[in-house]
């Protein structure tokens, strides 16, 4: 599956809109905690657009390799903390998600006319 310009432009111009939308929400819905970003959405998203760039095979490698980041997250915290505590793991979960996401994301966009067709 090839990813052409347009797509790219118009996939840009969604992550625009939805970042303004992200921004209203975030002050309407103001939480004590200064909220900046809802990591979780942007994970959600950026997999979505993965997905529609290179299909439904080729992503299941880095979901695999993102479970594993996710245990050794947890691992990390055990060693750390001396126990495992889903409040302080969530928000950090999900902040590098969102970053190995973009990561996936970009590399998808660049890699996608290399992949062979599953």
């Amino acid at each position: 599956m090839r990813v052409s310009i347009q797509v790219v432009i118009l996939e840009i111009i969604l992550l625009l809109v939805i970042g303004v939308v992200e921004r209203l929400l975030v002050r309407i819905f103001h939480h004590p905690k200064k909220t900046k970003h809802l990591w979780w959405g942007w994970t959600i998203i950026l997999w979505l657009l993965i997905i529609f760039n290179i299909g439904f095979y080729w992503p299941a490698y880095p979901i695999a390799l993102w479970m594993i980041l996710a245990l050794l997250l947890i691992v990390l915290q055990i060693i750390h903390n001396h126990e495992f505590i889903y409040r302080r793991y969530w928000p950090v979960f999900w902040h590098y998600s969102a970053y190995y996401a973009l990561i996936i994301y970009i590399g998808s966009l660049i890699i996608s006319p290399w992949l062979p067709l599953i």
